[in-house]
């Protein structure tokens, strides 16, 4: 089981966002993002309404926002011309309507540089308003989620892992049965593997998703979130306590700085930019968070790019550590 990174739940939360009458689990931040509009509005978001457009087979996992966005500006035209004419085939199967796709009639991401760059500024600025103050919190229940499902097919393999799947899934030895009632697909893989992924976002109709170019193991995303508690327990910032809290503990500066690469992992730079301080005092500060094991840094030539641990995750979510 793996996860997809903050660009797919980026691409999954802007589906959700729209959904006229999606789950009640996301009232708050649904409330919380649209009273921040005039900051996300772009035409682009039309492309993720209904959730046609699986752009996350096109660019794969991404660990980092950073490298998701490169991977979606490197992304081959010919792919995206195929996810685009799939998604466009899925809205007229299901909609029955075959007229202009508002999605797209703002431009053409797949062949105009210019227009993807403006995709992906978009994308940018939506995911610092919608998801970025929410990632640490995400992060961390998409790895409990992770780690639970590898320790039950460690210790009592594939059958038992599948068999504790969310309702919607059921598993009848050697069938994985995806779907309810009369609804229940069968897919056959060819040889290509399934990959299971938990989602915070991803709460639509249980689906199995393919490349473009067929040559991917297909992906089948598990809702990470199943009740108004565990988004609670997600889906909100550490502005209201913990922060505050956190300032007691580290100083100010430094708990912001913690904050901020719990919220997007990020280049001492970019840290510098985003706490308003000198290059020289966000290294101090990031040393001292390296030394204390609450991130965690890689040099990437000659730029160092830091991310924070489970353990500086369980602290910006108010949880104590465990022993």
């Amino acid at each position: 089981m793996d996860t997809w990174g903050p660009l797919g739940e980026t691409f999954l939360s802007l589906t959700t966002l729209q959904h006229p009458a999606g789950p009640a689990v996301f009232g708050g931040w649904r409330q919380r993002v649209r009273q921040a509009q005039q900051l996300i509005t772009h035409p682009a978001a039309a492309l993720f309404q209904g959730g046609f457009v699986d752009l996350f087979t096109v660019t794969g996992p991404a660990a980092s926002w950073e490298e998701g966005l490169e991977a979606l500006r490197n992304a081959g035209s010919d792919l995206m011309r195929q996810e685009f004419a799939g998604a466009r085939e899925l809205r007229e199967h299901y909609t029955k309507r075959s007229d202009r796709w508002a999605g797209l009639a703002w431009g053409d991401p797949a062949h105009d540089r210019g227009d993807r760059e403006a995709l992906v500024d978009f994308l940018d600025g939506y995911y610092r308003v919608a998801v970025a103050p929410y990632w640490s919190g995400m992060r961390a229940r998409l790895q409990q989620e992770q780690a639970g499902r590898a320790r039950v097919y460690a210790e009592q393999g594939v059958e038992a892992m599948l068999a504790g799947l969310p309702p919607g899934f059921r598993w009848r030895s050697p069938i994985l049965e995806i779907g309810r009632g009369a609804t229940v697909y069968e897919f056959h893989l060819g040889g290509r593997g399934l990959v299971l992924v938990p989602s915070v976002f991803y709460q639509s109709r249980p689906t199995v998703f393919f490349s473009p170019d067929g040559q991917e193991p297909a992906v089948l995303f598990v809702p990470a979130l199943r009740t108004t508690g565990d988004a609670a327990g997600v889906l909100t910032t550490t502005q209201n306590g913990t922060l505050k809290e956190l300032e007691a503990l580290l100083g100010r500066t430094r708990a912001r700085a913690l904050d901020a690469i719990g919220q997007v992992p990020c280049t001492t730079s970019q840290l510098a930019q985003r706490l308003n301080v000198s290059l020289a005092s966000a290294s101090e500060h990031a040393t001292v968070l390296r030394r204390a094991g609450l991130i965690t840094t890689i040099r990437h030539g000659s730029a160092v790019h830091h991310s924070v641990t489970p353990l500086g995750t369980g602290l910006l979510n108010g949880m104590s550590p465990a022993p």
